[in-house]
């Protein structure tokens, strides 16, 4: 467990022990925070034979099926876009059955706000009416995008972002080295977004950005506002909400009216490059060319 939600995963366990838990949760909160790992962790101890607050035991029968894969009662619907009717009508048929272990049955529902009205309104009932020993859990990065009737029958959990140190912290022992505060905040301060980009394979990341952005403010010919302009123009929207965070914090720092100005200005072309037909390479090179020295 990600320890930013030890203490409502603990919630949720002890609830669970003391029969108080409600059958239907919705977890929301930003993207690249744990909520899939969270919903995934309740549902194994929701499982288990021999829970504790804790979680799940991982000896039992219950969870050494789960462990290889093949849980007759653990349900998750995904889908590659919209989860359309039929998926959820699916899940529903599976719920509506004795659970064959003799416990729980638990849905996940990892992206709620992509199911269409329609496969909305077939979970209604559902989650107004459960079968015995049923457990649903929704999850969401968009909770405005859900309807209001999925809404008002959930018990809804609004999970913030990690704070900064535990956030640095595990992203130290993930092995990365140069985690900071100004790289977690390139990323939403979500700090799986933040490992997911910077251990992977993209070509364009915080570190790349930042290494020519810093030799640009130095004056480095290699690095000139019409090269970096061509060079971003594939990611100008991320390239432009960087330079942005940047000119925020130098006014933050200085509070001066012309870095406010510059700030303002860096808002106006993030606007800007979110209109299809943009010249992007020429929006970023004006960008660019407020912080060239």
């Amino acid at each position: 467990m990600y320890p930013w939600f030890n203490d409502v995963f603990h919630s949720f366990t002890s609830r669970y022990l003391a029969n108080k838990l409600h059958h239907a949760l919705l977890l929301s909160g930003a993207s690249g925070i744990g909520k899939y790992r969270l919903a995934q962790e309740l549902g194994n101890a929701l499982l288990c034979k021999t829970p504790t607050q804790q979680g799940a035991c991982e000896t039992c029968s219950s969870c050494l099926l789960r462990i290889a894969g093949n849980h007759p009662d653990l349900y998750i619907l995904e889908s590659e876009k919209q989860l359309g009717v039929d998926k959820i009508r699916e899940g529903i048929a599976k719920l509506s059955g004795t659970a064959q272990m003799s416990g729980n049955k638990v849905l996940l529902i990892p992206n709620a706000d992509t199911m269409t009205e329609a496969a909305a309104n077939a979970l209604l009932k559902t989650l107004e009416e459960p079968t015995a020993n049923t457990y649903l859990v929704l999850i969401t990065s968009s909770i405005t995008k859900l309807m209001p009737t999925i809404l008002s029958r959930c018990e809804k959990h609004a999970l913030a972002l990690p704070s900064l140190a535990l956030s640095l912290n595990y992203l130290r022992e993930c092995g990365v080295e140069d985690a900071s505060e100004a790289l977690l905040a390139a990323y939403g301060n979500a700090p799986l977004r933040a490992e997911a980009a910077l251990k992977g394979e993209e070509e364009f990341s915080f570190r790349t950005f930042n290494d020519d952005f810093q030799a640009l403010l130095a004056g480095d010919a290699s690095s000139q506002a019409h090269r970096l302009a061509k060079k971003w123009q594939d990611n100008a929207v991320l390239a432009s909400q960087w330079c942005m965070q940047k000119a925020h914090g130098d006014y933050m720092a200085s509070q001066q009216p012309s870095d406010y100005s510059r700030y303002a200005q860096c808002v106006d072309v993030v606007k800007t490059l979110q209109h299809p037909g943009v010249n992007r390479s020429m929006v970023l090179f004006g960008l660019l060319k407020l912080f060239q020295r």
